[in-house]
């Protein structure tokens, strides 16, 4: 790596699952990591602590110690065969209650740089077919290629399992070199597999993704749903500002309408010192406040069962006329209209 590289690698992070997956998968290969777990300082309680953070740093060499070990050069295909919910913290229950696949890959895109920061997962839709792209800056890493095995793995074993169904992606691209005998991948996807591509990709037919899930809950995906949601902005806000005041907003709104002063408190910062940060990034806290519930109330709408009614209170509104005329006014379609798909944003 570059030393540009290096530096940013050095303080970037992976989620407390993220290492108990790893630490699982090496296990079912022979190798237990325990002591490389005290020799690079990871305690138990980092282990148990949903909300933990270890240094990619730490994991890397954790990574490194399992592959050797167990001497598998497919290490990262075998370990993504082991894929648990208990492996995706808040992702796991969230995306086996949802309605469709398509459902659980919505939420699995933004999710993926919470479990670890590494590399990034994004979408693009080519003749009717979905792209999910890994992306890393750290390609030439010995690791990446287990990595990427192991997340592309993991995502069709699942996907599978939540289905209740033996789905195949219609093909992979990986960026690495092909194995020696590459029937090992040939078994897990089912599919064919491209080596030595320009990007790391699987590729899904759009006819799967509104296929119903086994488990879809409306009532348990409301409760995980907002879980994840809760991850995700609070990842985001460890050095952001904004991100930090929607996350609080998100807190508090089932308390009634968010105030700045007691946000401001929570932050420790004074109320006029937190509204001039705010007009110095362009906004204020009003305006947050009401992004903040213009997105909720969308999600709620597509992905709850929640009475337009009880949207309105959850978000803070006196009555459900409120709530209908400040929809009205972002999108100029009613609540019920919005759920029924007349003119959605």
């Amino acid at each position: 790596m570059s030393n540009v590289a290096s530096a940013r690698f050095g303080s970037l992070t992976v989620a407390s699952f993220w290492i108990e997956y790893l630490l699982d998968a090496a296990l079912h290969a022979g190798v237990d990591l325990s002591e490389a777990l005290v020799r690079l300082g990871v305690t138990e309680e980092d282990l148990e602590s949903p909300a933990a953070r270890i240094p990619l740093s730490v994991e890397n060499r954790l990574l490194e110690h399992a592959v050797s070990r167990s001497g598998d050069p497919l290490f990262g295909l075998h370990m993504g065969e082991g894929i648990r919910p208990r492996f995706m913290g808040e992702l796991g229950y969230a995306s086996m209650s949802s309605a469709t696949l398509r459902d659980a890959i919505e939420l699995m895109i933004p999710f993926t740089r919470v479990t670890s920061e590494f590399a990034e997962l994004r979408f693009e839709w080519r003749s009717r077919n979905l792209w999910l792209i890994w992306e890393t800056p750290f390609e030439d890493l010995p690791t990446s290629a287990h990595r990427v095995d192991a997340f592309f793995t993991g995502a069709v074993v699942f996907g599978r399992w939540i289905l209740g169904a033996e789905r195949d992606p219609l093909a992979l691209h990986l960026r690495h070199d092909a194995p020696a005998d590459d029937s090992e991948y040939r078994r897990v996807f089912h599919c064919p597999v491209h080596f030595q591509q320009p990007l790391n990709a699987l590729v899904l037919d759009e006819a799967v993704l509104d296929l119903p899930l086994r488990d879809a809950d409306p009532e348990v995906h409301r409760l995980a749903r907002s879980r994840v949601q809760r991850a995700v902005t609070r990842h985001r806000a460890r050095d952001n500002l904004l991100e930090q005041v929607r996350l609080e907003i998100q807190h508090r709104l089932v308390e009634g309408v968010p105030q700045l002063e007691p946000i401001a408190e929570r932050l420790g910062v004074k109320p006029w010192t937190l509204r001039r940060r705010l007009r110095a990034e362009h906004t204020d806290f009003s305006t947050l406040l009401e992004d903040e519930r213009r997105r909720l109330a969308c999600d709620w709408l597509l992905h709850s069962d929640r009475s337009v009614n009880q949207i309105a209170l959850d978000l803070g509104y006196s009555e459900q006329s409120a709530f209908n005329r400040a929809f009205k006014r972002w999108f100029g379609v009613t609540p019920l209209g919005y759920r029924e798909g007349d003119g959605a944003p």
